[in-house]
């Protein structure tokens, strides 16, 4: 198994003085991709060394047999499995139950787990619901690890009727700075919900009821296939869509556009779930479109685009949604195409969030100043020595645009180097440097010579031919690429200048101040 990184070290060593502190209950929360299976194996391996029982919950079947694989990695020995159609080795000191087949089995007394030392919950953020406080009040000896990338609820509850402390891993943002998570960039088109009116809230987030009669799932379907031709062709794409009509409605789209996308969701058979992530996983189906399957746990490194066809006023399912797209992929950043407004409505997901037991706090509070009696000495200026910085480039993090076409908007140099290579780049007609310099373009013809007088020679004009030695035959100067543009800007500068005295001129004419001479000349 691989060495565990600084950040998760970190994490389980405040894990540990936490419980020494005496707090039972621990949340921990690390972002999604930031190894959260592996640190809580490597806890579960602590305790199997000093011949602990522990217990894993999980309430997904993917995420059953996902952390059974990493943990039996880590321990290097077989783990039990309590789930439905599954035979149970309660032998095992680690044990992964499903939810919904642990509590049913405990109320009718059919299981017998032992003295657990440690009970860790997966995806902790469910952890207040019932079915969780029931299998957690049988374990009232045990220690309490809840793990979760996103510690809110949409209810407003706090994590803190259970959970006694906080313990927060490394942001989104600095795992990508050191490479344990891919960059992206956003496109946000126009969104299928500009306003929020006659949408209703349940349960904090949007109808999808409400949202579905809103939202036209043939026009998400044509916007969603649009943008991936566009911008995403060829790429594996997962599409979060509002309902099971729209899900299925985007993937047939893809299909009839030539694209090998598959719908999937809750209600698909194990079997051919299990067949269908095979075939995204190998590149065999390009497009998988799904409600609220892969949210949570989803580990497929492969993804490249992340198609955001579902509003939500969900912090906590808005960073599930995006965190699906950032895992590592060799230097090459990840695509959100957002249909939905939930990246100008929520922020990306290398925004600064301060998370506390209570949920997400928007703002931090500030202190109160602390009023001190001093007595005032003399200031003593120190000279400070200039250092001088080079000035880097600034690195865009995130790009949100607004229109449908997706067009950057250039920066005001990047359009004065463009116009100025533009006007650089036009033909001109070669004229004599002597006619350059005495006319203009717009000047009248030159007058005919005189004619000579009859008994007067008239010295013909030597044409100009280009010696040997003269000076056109000398090899022509070649421009920098700096004095290029420089160049090309002046002549700009002053095609501009000149185009914009004639526009005044012809708008704002000098007025001639009229005099009145009766006044002017009136005798005294």
């Amino acid at each position: 198994m691989s060495e565990l990184r600084d950040y998760q070290k970190r994490v389980i060593d405040e894990i540990y003085e936490t419980w020494r502190m005496g707090k039972r209950a621990i949340l921990l929360a690390m972002p999604t991709g930031s190894g959260k299976t592996r640190t809580f194996s490597e806890l579960a391996k602590h305790f199997y060394d000093r011949h602990q029982r522990v217990l894993l919950l999980v309430h997904r079947e993917e995420l059953l047999w996902q952390a059974k694989n990493t943990l039996e990695k880590t321990l290097r020995s077989p783990v039990g499995i309590i789930k439905a159609d599954q035979p149970m080795h309660l032998a095992h000191p680690v044990q992964c139950a499903s939810v919904q087949t642990l509590v049913k089995r405990l109320a009718k007394q059919e299981i017998d787990l032992g003295e657990i030392s440690l009970v860790i919950v997966d995806e902790a953020h469910l952890s207040l619901a019932p079915s969780y406080l029931k299998i957690l009040s049988y374990f009232t000896e045990a220690l309490i690890l809840g793990v979760t990338a996103t510690p809110s609820r949409l209810d407003g509850r706090g994590f803190d009727r259970l959970y006694e402390a906080l313990v927060v891993g490394p942001s989104v943002s600095e795992l990508i700075w050191r490479g344990f998570l891919a960059d992206y960039d956003v496109l946000a088109p126009e969104s299928f919900l500009p306003t929020e009116e006659g949408i209703r809230i349940a349960g904090g987030d949007f109808n999808s009821a409400d949202l579905a009669e809103r939202i036209d799932r043939r026009y998400v379907a044509g916007c969603a296939v649009d943008a991936y031709l566009r911008h995403a062709h060829s790429k594996r794409c997962v599409v979060f869509a509002i309902n099971l009509d729209h899900s299925k409605a985007i993937a047939e789209r893809y299909r009839t556009a030539g694209i090998a996308a598959e719908h999937i969701d809750g209600e698909t058979i194990p079997k051919e779930r299990q067949a269908i992530l095979e075939r995204f996983r190998s590149g065999e189906t390009n497009v998988l479109c799904n409600v609220n399957l892969f949210t949570e746990g989803f580990d497929v490194p492969e993804i490249e685009v992340i198609q955001l066809c579902r509003p939500t006023k969900s912090v906590a399912l808005h960073l599930q949604m995006l965190g699906r797209g950032l895992r590592p992929k060799g230097g090459r950043k990840a695509l959100v195409i957002d249909h939905a407004g939930n990246c100008l409505r929520l922020g990306g997901a290398k925004a600064e969030r301060n998370w506390t037991l209570q949920g997400l706090v928007e703002e931090v509070p500030e202190l109160e100043p602390v009023v001190e009696v001093f007595t005032e000495e003399p200031i003593t200026v120190i000279a400070k020595p200039q250092i001088d910085l080079p000035n880097f480039p600034k690195r865009r993090v995130e790009i949100y645009e607004t229109d449908a076409d997706f067009y950057n908007i250039p920066t005001h140099t990047e359009l004065e180097t463009h116009l100025a290579q533009q006007t650089y780049r036009q033909p001109t007609q070669s004229r004599p440097i002597a006619n350059r310099l005495s006319r203009s373009p717009l000047d009248s013809p030159q007058p005919q010579p005189r004619p000579a007088a009859p008994n007067r020679k008239v010295a013909t004009r030597p044409s100009r031919k280009v010696s040997s030695t003269g000076r056109s035959n000398r090899p022509n100067r070649q421009l920098s690429p700096l004095q290029k543009v420089s160049k090309a800007a002046i002549e700009l500068a002053e095609m501009l200048e000149n185009i914009l005295v004639w526009v005044w001129r012809s708008w704002f004419p000098p007025k001639r101040q009229k005099i009145d001479v009766s006044r002017k000349y009136k005798r005294q």
